[in-house]
């Protein structure tokens, strides 16, 4: 795997819940470690990496400073598509949805995960 210019590694509760809730709604998990000895994850959208997942133990050990801090985090994760309505279609009734909008030439779909990240399905409005 190429090395990406950006990602996120997002501290879980539950690996394994985490990574059967993501290929419930439709992506590709990897359920073998791509770092070992570490428990590090990757979710992808076909073959494109999106994110990582580590477990929080070892997130908090690999960062001291995180113990004060709850899984879940306070900022949203925007996952662009060029297929909105398939996506959405495939995510609703499987994962707590947040909130639907058209903002800023953008139709996004908010969701939830099991750890309380917040997820932002969008597509640029076509002009």
């Amino acid at each position: 795997m190429e090395p990406l210019k950006f990602t996120a590694c997002l501290a879980v509760r539950d690996v394994t819940e985490t990574l059967d809730f993501f290929e419930r709604i439709g992506y590709v998990v990897t359920r073998e470690s791509i770092a070992p000895p570490h428990s590090i994850h990757m979710i992808l959208d076909g073959d494109n990496p999106l994110f990582m997942i580590q477990p929080e133990h070892e997130v908090k050990e690999f960062m001291p400073f995180l113990a004060g801090y709850p899984v879940g985090g306070s900022g949203f994760f925007y996952i662009n598509t060029e297929e909105f309505d398939v996506t959405v279609a495939r995510i609703k009734g499987k994962a707590e949805v947040l909130k639907e909008s058209s903002e800023g030439g953008y139709k996004i779909f908010y969701f939830k995960d099991p750890n309380g990240y917040v997820f932002g399905i969008n597509e640029l409005i076509s002009e």
